[in-house]
C-alpha cells in the first residue's frame, strides 16, 4: 500500500469517526467533536478540521466534484 493510499484511508476513517460521533452526540458542539476525534486519532484539532472540510492537501478527490459552471470572472 502506497503512502498516498494510507493517507486517503486515514482521512476516510477520520471523517467516518467525526460523522459517527456527530450522529451519536447531536447536542455536542462541533469543536468538541473535533477535539474528541483528534484525541482518538492522535491528530491536531486543526488537522481534523481540515480533513473533514477537505481543505488543501487533505482533499483526496473523494468529495463529489463541484459544478464547473462558468462565472462572470472567467470572462473578464
Amino acid at each position: 500500500m502506497t503512502r498516498k493510499e494510507r493517507l486517503t484511508e486515514r482521512n476516510n476513517q477520520v471523517r467516518k469517526l467525526f460523522y459517527d460521533l456527530q450522529a451519536k452526540n447531536p447536542k455536542w458542539r462541533i469543536d468538541a467533536i473535533i477535539e474528541e476525534v483528534g484525541n482518538k486519532s492522535f491528530l491536531a484539532n486543526r488537522t481534523v478540521e481540515a480533513i473533514v472540510k477537505y481543505e488543501g492537501i487533505y482533499n483526496d478527490n473523494s468529495k463529489p466534484a463541484e459544478s464547473t459552471q462558468p462565472t462572470l470572472f472567467q470572462f473578464l
